[in-house]
C-alpha cells in the first residue's frame, strides 16, 4: 500500500498553518465581496433608519410624559382630589400627545414612500400644538400650587417641552437622510441582467397545397376495346375519362359519346371497361 503524500508547494509540503491561513484568506475575500456590496448597503441602511425611529419614539414618549404632569397642574394643580376636573386634566396632554404622534407618524410613512411632507399647514399644527404644551409647563413652573418656584423645575419644564419640540422637527430631518442614503445605496447597485429576449423568427411561408393527382387511365391491355382504338381515338378517350374521373364519377357512353363517333355498343363496352380499370385494377399490357 502507498500512502498519499502531502501537498506540496513549489516541491515543498504545505502545512497546516499555511492550510488554515489559505482557507481564512479565501474566507475574507468572500466577506469582503458582500460586505461591499452596495444592497447590503441598502438594507443596513433601513435597518439604522429603523432603530433610530424606535429610540427617538421612546424618548418623545418619556418627554410627553413629563410634560403631562406640568399640563395637569397648570388646569388643575389647584383643585382637590374629588373634583371631577382634577381627573379629566390628565387627558388634556395625551390628548396633544396623541395628535402629535398621529401626525409624526404620517409623515414619517410619507417620507419613507419619497413623499414630501414638509407643508405649511403641518408644520402649524406641530408648532400649536408644542407651544400649548411649553406655555402649560412654564407657566406651571412659575406658579406652583404648593411651595415656593424651584430653580430645578422651571428649568426642567422649559428644558424638557423645547427637547419634545425639537425631537418633532428632528425626527423627519433623520427619516429623509436615512432614506436618501438607501436611494443612493441601491443607484449604486448594478441593475440585474434582464434575461436575453429570444431572437424573432422570421415566419416561414404557408407551404402551398399539393396539387390533386390526376387519375392515370392504365394502358389497355391486348384484346381489350380500348386497344383496337386508333391511338388517335385512344388518346382522346382516355383524356375524357381522366377527367371525368377527377369529378369523381365515373365515365359514361354519353361522355364518350361528345368527343368521339363509335356504335353504341362498343362505347358502352369502353365505358364499363375503363371504369373497371380504373376503378378495380389496372390492366397491364
Amino acid at each position: 500500500m502507498f500512502r498519499k503524500s502531502a501537498p506540496k508547494s513549489e516541491g515543498r509540503p504545505v502545512s497546516r498553518r499555511v492550510r488554515t491561513l489559505t482557507d481564512q484568506l479565501a474566507e475574507a475575500r468572500d466577506v469582503h465581496r458582500l460586505a461591499a456590496d452596495p444592497l447590503l448597503g441598502a438594507v443596513a441602511a433601513d435597518r439604522f433608519r429603523a432603530s433610530i425611529t424606535r429610540t427617538m419614539w421612546f424618548f418623545l414618549a418619556v418627554g410627553l410624559g413629563f410634560t403631562t404632569t406640568g399640563v395637569h397642574d397648570f388646569l388643575a394643580g389647584h383643585l382637590p382630589t374629588t373634583d371631577p376636573l382634577w381627573w379629566g386634566a390628565w387627558l388634556a396632554e395625551p390628548a396633544l400627545a396623541g395628535i402629535l404622534v398621529t401626525l409624526l407618524r404620517w409623515e414619517a410613512a410619507m417620507l419613507a414612500a419619497g413623499i414630501p411632507a414638509g407643508d405649511k399647514p403641518v408644520k402649524h399644527l406641530k408648532r400649536v400644538l408644542l407651544a400649548a404644551t411649553f406655555a402649560a409647563n412654564v407657566w406651571a413652573a412659575f406658579t406652583p400650587t404648593a411651595g415656593g418656584i424651584s430653580q430645578g423645575s422651571v428649568f426642567f419644564h422649559v428644558v424638557i417641552p423645547l427637547v419634545v419640540y425639537l425631537l418633532a422637527e428632528v425626527m423627519p430631518i433623520i427619516q429623509q437622510r436615512c432614506i436618501r442614503a438607501r436611494d443612493d445605496a441601491l443607484a449604486a447597485s448594478p441593475p440585474a441582467a434582464a434575461p436575453s429576449a429570444p431572437e424573432p423568427v422570421a415566419p416561414q411561408p404557408a407551404p402551398a397545397p399539393a396539387p390533386a393527382p390526376k387519375p392515370v387511365v392504365p394502358a389497355p391491355a391486348t384484346g381489350s376495346v380500348l386497344g383496337k382504338l386508333p391511338a388517335s381515338i385512344r388518346a382522346t378517350v382516355t383524356g375524357v375519362t381522366a377527367d371525368v374521373h377527377a369529378t369523381g364519377r365515373p365515365v359514361t357512353a354519353d361522355d364518350l359519346t361528345a368527343r368521339v363517333t363509335l356504335p353504341a355498343g362498343m362505347l358502352t363496352a369502353l365505358a364499363d371497361e375503363l371504369n373497371a380499370t380504373v376503378n378495380h385494377h389496372p390492366v397491364t399490357t
